[in-house]
């Protein structure tokens, strides 16, 4: 499957002063495929150590971090030789070995510019820094995420769709109606079918049939975050961080969304529950959309701590664990609360993957679903999971702070009037 992030790993390749590289992310979005899809297209050859399927490896860091001892035990293990020009070293579940982690800090600082990655959970890294000296500065981070609507596109053979809708996008014209259904109805197919590339394989697997996708792969995902979180917290915290994860479908059913430490436990406060929050953001399986009683630069001082909403990181686990049934969102006209609130984690979800901090704004009675910080501009966005242009609160923000533009996210399609970008739902990897 095509990913974007392969062009960040192009570019960092082709680096002078390459550092090492980290790429972490949630389980099962598709680290390690990438990695060894991007070595073996762009190396003459790449060593894979798995910390986790080969623990006996961790002992390569025991005597000393300097890089050529290492490298060359490697060499001694695999039998096989290392290029510094044309071999890639990959450390795969870098967070078992946090030796390895610290190790990278004298690769970097190494006069031989190796090529050298590491790919985890940014969890288990978080977790043991209070134990080992994390290479601050020494490592160029990347993050990876589900796949986008355009990459499921090009996962699944439409990508003959994607240049007109740029296209559209761009120039801000609609497209023809049979093209604006057409990727209106693979749209609510991504909502039941989410970005993890397990699920986009299994829908492949039954020849893009919703009605014959096993859910199946996703109780397994869903299962094996359990399963970590019982694996990297004490046992008196795991229960907390899954009754957090697992009361965010009925946090998002709220008329408002805004997290409540009631829904998990009556009488619950943050100070009990905050560090379970933490646990989940920083394995990325929840992403956090912060309030804002301003809409001014730089939107990141002005959040209320009070506040905030969590979704899911990935749409398809969403539905999955709330059961909601596919039809549900491919009725129209259908009034269901929860319809808006997957259509929020879907928009969510993608802004995130394109590197933006997440806010909404809160003032009085009115709520703009998202702000974006574009460098000295704001940009409000109103996502809809219908055709409906009621825009109250967008038109009380768009009074009070007067933005370039603002967005509306809806299944309208593309258009530009009064000074609101309309952007159909599927077009949102593009803003």
């Amino acid at each position: 499957m095509f990913r974007h992030k392969k062009n960040d790993l192009m570019a960092w390749r082709e680096k002078e002063n390459r550092l090492p590289l980290l790429l972490l992310g949630a389980r099962q979005v598709g680290k390690t495929y990438l990695l060894k899809e991007f070595a073996a297209q762009y190396y003459k050859d790449f060593v894979y150590i798995n910390f986790e399927l080969e623990p006996q490896m961790k002992t390569l860091f025991d005597k000393d971090l300097v890089p050529e001892r290492i490298l060359s035990d490697i060499e001694l293990t695999y039998m096989k030789k290392i290029d510094i020009e044309t071999t890639l070293i990959i450390f795969d579940e870098i967070q078992l070995e946090m030796r390895a982690v610290t190790a990278l800090k004298y690769f970097a600082e190494s006069l031989v510019k190796y090529h050298v990655v590491g790919a985890g959970s940014l969890l288990g890294v978080a977790l043991n820094r209070e134990n080992y000296s994390f290479p601050v500065g020494k490592v160029e981070m990347h993050y990876l995420y589900p796949l986008t609507f355009d990459e499921f596109l090009m996962g699944i053979g439409s990508e003959m769709l994607l240049p007109r809708i740029e296209e559209a996008f761009n120039k801000n014209e609609a497209l023809p109606e049979v093209i604006h259904d057409q990727l209106i109805e693979r749209y609510t197919q991504y909502l039941y079918v989410g970005g993890m590339p397990a699920a986009i394989n299994e829908f492949n697997r039954c020849g893009l049939r919703i009605v014959d996708f096993d859910r199946q792969v996703h109780e397994n995902i869903i299962n094996a975050y359990i399963a970590d979180m019982s694996k990297y917290t004490t046992k008196s915290e795991v229960m907390k961080v899954q009754a957090i994860y697992r009361s965010i479908p009925d946090q998002l059913a709220g008329d408002q969304r805004k997290f409540k430490y009631s829904v998990v436990e009556k009488g619950a406060k943050a100070l009990t529950y905050g560090s379970s929050i933490e646990w989940l953001l920083l394995s990325q399986v929840s992403l956090e959309c912060a309030m804002v009683n301003r809409g001014e630069i730089p939107l990141s001082v002005y959040k209320d701590p009070k506040g905030f909403k969590l979704y899911f990181s990935d749409v398809g686990l969403l539905m999955a664990i709330t059961r909601v049934p596919y039809m549900t969102m491919v009725r129209e006209n259908e009034h269901n609360l929860f319809k808006g609130a997957v259509t929020e984690n879907y928009v969510a979800q993608h802004l995130r993957a394109k590197g933006y901090d997440l806010y909404y704004w809160k003032n009085n009675t009115s709520e703009v679903d998202f702000l974006l910080q574009q460098e000295e501009n704001i940009i409000p966005i109103e996502v809809k999971s219908s055709t409906n242009k009621r825009s109250r609160s967008l038109m009380e923000y768009m009074r009070q702070y007067q933005p370039l533009h603002s967005i509306r996210i809806s299944r309208r399609n593309f258009g530009f009037n009064e000074g609101i970008k309309s952007v159909p739902l599927y077009a949102v990897y593009l803003i």
